[in-house]
């Protein structure tokens, strides 16, 4: 019986030896890099997927976070579906998530893709930080947080378009969003075109 309670007690001690290791300090969340950077980084990033993302006709989604030198890297880009992507979130020490990213896959008629979905801006919201969305046809929008509102940064064409994308002319796509915008936009039926 001594040899199980003093190896619980050496159990015990590694755990809480280990937590207070691996215990985050408040200065392991100041961020250093400025939110123009996060978007170019995210522009980057997201110009990089989208071929990918065409082919595999599929959405793709990762992190943005600036790691303990202060410099901006990107979780593993994961495949979700084609109209869904789970993000892995993760909360390491010296890590600190600033932005969501993902594509809207490959062209497809059928879905309105080309503005972030009310999902990704209240996922964007419940996780409180900006969101990156990449549209099939090369739009790249920021989903503002902290003003629920989701912002087109470059319009369509900036990034890499799916060869198979048709615009359609009656079909405007706003320059911005609130959520309000994006439920009354998408209670609405999808433009033939």
């Amino acid at each position: 019986m001594k040899l199980v309670y003093a190896a619980i007690a050496i159990l015990w001690v590694a755990i809480v030896v280990h937590s207070a290791a691996t215990r985050k300090n408040p200065e392991d969340f100041v961020v250093t890099v400025s939110q123009s950077e996060v978007q170019a980084f995210a522009r980057k990033q997201l110009a990089a997927m989208q071929a990918r993302s065409f082919a595999e006709k599929v959405e793709l989604c990762a992190i943005i976070f600036e790691d303990s030198e202060g410099q901006l890297q990107s979780s593993e880009v994961r495949a979700g579906n084609e109209a869904t992507c789970d993000l892995q979130y993760f909360d390491e020490p010296g890590m600190a998530p600033l932005a969501s990213m993902h594509t809207h896959g490959a062209f497809d008629a059928d879905y309105d893709s080309e503005v972030p979905s009310l999902i990704d801006l209240d996922g964007d919201i419940e996780s409180q930080m900006d969101g990156y969305v990449a549209t099939p046809g090369g739009r790249l929008w920021r989903v503002d947080w902290q003003q629920a509102r989701a912002v087109q940064v470059c319009g369509e064409g900036c990034l890499g378009r799916d060869p198979a994308y048709r615009p359609c002319p009656g079909d405007a796509v706003a320059a911005s969003y609130t959520r309000p915008e994006l439920a009354a936009r998408d209670s609405r039926p999808v433009p033939e075109c």
